[in-house]
């Protein structure tokens, strides 16, 4: 992983920039210095305009090979790809135990995922059966790429006994928590992700079933187990009386800090089935988690389906648009504006470029969406939130900081370690990343505090 580099000019703003002179400058007199643009790019978008900088023909062997954001995602998952496949044993931590010690580290992407004996214990009579007879309707959204491993897990997230990733809790905290001195991990439930699938070619009571149980399953295996863990609440989102008597059992526990949906819901989540479910979180102060996945009764692209299990993971960005999109276009924040809304492992620095479009596109044609009390880019800089992993570095290390000064918002990045896939970001290796004190201090952990009123020492406003 590369150093951030000049991450530490990185503000703090209430929306996204719509301008950036001195960056703009700043970047110019990179160039006319002979600096930046190794990757093909010459520094970040440019500000004015919404038109990305011009690109020039390559000059070197190693130059002009990839651009942007997207394509430093891909170089990042090609890496990550490589290592996994060789089975080699994953890396533990280091020589950094002082930083880690000196951080408060906040991990708000820890997965848990439970067998089918596990998680049968928690289901109904009825749906047990159905389980034995008829299985959990594996999605074919699911079986339509080759994974490099079960689940996308680590070579060595096996338990020694032999059971499965992140059904273990024991072996969590010895592999996780214990190991790089995590203050305080965010559980997020695999099983979540059956609601893409099995609410759409399933019957709606299992679906429901499977969400209480994986609820059930956490609050009793996983959180008595350690007391630094929190939890995110599964819900069957698509059957609204399910959903608020999910919220109804548990949303008032303390331990839970987030109510989690799959990023590809049957419907874009601005959609009036989806608003009970959107008042209930902001009645508890609950922020909503989209977390990016696979298994979906719907294309897994906007064009339709990949001939690679690389080609999705590096997309996952996209329906992560759609998202957000859905719920500015709804009207959802204007009618609920205390609505917070964080998005897993889909990157950040997309955010800026898109805010500027979605801008534009609202000046010349915005009488359609007469509803809208802001622009979009005011919406996306109040209402979202985004996790680090997987890290995207750029291919120098000044291209960051660039980075993240376009996004203006790094009070809106949590520290996540995606444990326990395979493009696991361990907490030693993003924080040697990040050269700032400051920065490091409130990706880590500081920004968690602010957002999550639930967590143990939160700052967030009450």
């Amino acid at each position: 992983m590369k150093s951030a580099g000049s991450a530490s000019r990185a503000a703090s703003g209430s929306a996204m920039p719509r301008a950036g002179d001195a960056l703009t400058r700043a970047v110019g007199a990179r160039r006319r210095a002979g600096g930046g643009g190794g990757s093909g790019w010459h520094g970040p978008w440019q500000l004015r305009g919404w038109r990305s900088s011009a690109r020039r023909e390559p000059t070197g062997r190693n130059e002009g090979r990839h651009a942007g954001p997207v394509a430093s995602r891909l170089d990042r998952c090609a890496r990550a790809h490589r290592y996994v496949m060789t089975s080699a044993p994953h890396p533990h931590p280091d020589g950094t135990a002082t930083l880690v010690k000196d951080t408060l580290i906040v991990d708000t992407d820890v997965h848990m995922f439970p067998t089918l004996e596990q998680i049968k214990a928690y289901m109904p009579g009825r749906w047990r059966r159905y389980a034995d007879d008829f299985g959990l309707r594996t999605p074919y959204g699911e079986q339509s790429v080759v994974r490099a491993r079960w689940m996308g897990s680590r070579t060595d997230a096996w338990t020694p006994e032999g059971d499965p990733p992140g059904s273990s809790p024991a072996f969590t905290r010895t592999q996780l928590l214990d190991a790089y001195d995590i203050d305080l991990a965010i559980l997020n439930n695999t099983m979540g992700h059956a609601g893409e699938y099995v609410g759409g070619a399933a019957p709606d009571g299992l679906t429901a079933a499977l969400m209480a149980a994986g609820n059930a399953w956490g609050m009793d295996a996983w959180l008595p187990s350690d007391e630094r863990l929190r939890m995110t609440l599964l819900v069957p989102y698509d059957d609204p009386a399910a959903t608020l008597a999910e919220l109804d059992r548990w949303g008032d526990d303390p331990r839970v800090v987030t109510v989690g949906l799959p990023v590809r819901t049957h419907r874009p989540i601005g959609n009036r089935r989806y608003w009970d479910l959107i008042e209930a979180c902001v009645a508890r102060d609950l922020p909503l988690t989209f977390h990016v996945g696979y298994g979906s009764t719907t294309p897994l692209t906007g064009v339709g389906w990949p001939s690679f299990y690389f080609e999705d993971h590096v997309n996952f960005p996209h329906a992560v648009m759609t998202q957000v999109a859905s719920l500015i276009c709804e009207g959802v924040f204007d009618r609920w504006p205390t609505l917070k809304v964080v998005l897993q492992e889909a990157g950040w620095t997309w955010v800026a470029p898109f805010a500027w479009r979605f801008d534009r596109a609202w000046r010349q044609f915005g009488h359609e969406l007469t509803h809208l009390e802001r622009a979009p880019s005011e919406y996306v800089g109040e209402h979202f939130w985004y996790t680090t992993q997987p890290w995207e570095d750029g291919e120098h290390p000044h291209q960051h900081g660039e980075a993240l000064e376009v996004f203006g918002r790094p009070d809106r990045l949590l520290f996540a370690s995606d444990y326990p896939h395979w493009d696991f970001d361990s907490p030693t290796e993003t924080m040697r990343a990040i050269a700032d004190p400051d920065l490091r201090r409130r990706i880590m952990g500081a920004n968690a505090l602010a957002l999550y009123g639930r967590l143990p020492g939160s700052t967030a406003a009450a």
